[in-house]
């Protein structure tokens, strides 16, 4: 990699991690499931304070899915965080 590219791609990574603080974004939410840019910071403070009963609420809320496929849902996620 040119040296002109690898500080630009630092860079890059730095205003991407600076953008996830700001908007209160998980960075590691964005590689647990595909939908994770679509979910308000709600979620993922939910996930963190292990809230799970309310990430399940936010999630139907945002995908429209069941009760059961939400739950399944954000405990998969809850696991990979």
């Amino acid at each position: 990699m040119h040296p002109d590219e690898s500080s630009r791609l630092l860079r890059l990574e730095r205003q991407v991690a600076y953008l996830y603080r700001h908007f209160g974004l998980d960075p590691q939410l964005a590689d647990a499931f595909p939908g994770a840019a679509s979910m308000p910071p709600e979620f993922t403070e939910a996930l963190r304070q292990q809230n799970l009963i309310a990430a399940i609420k936010i999630y139907r809320q945002v995908t429209g899915a069941g009760l059961a496929e939400a739950k399944t849902a954000v405990e998969r996620i809850a696991r990979s965080v």
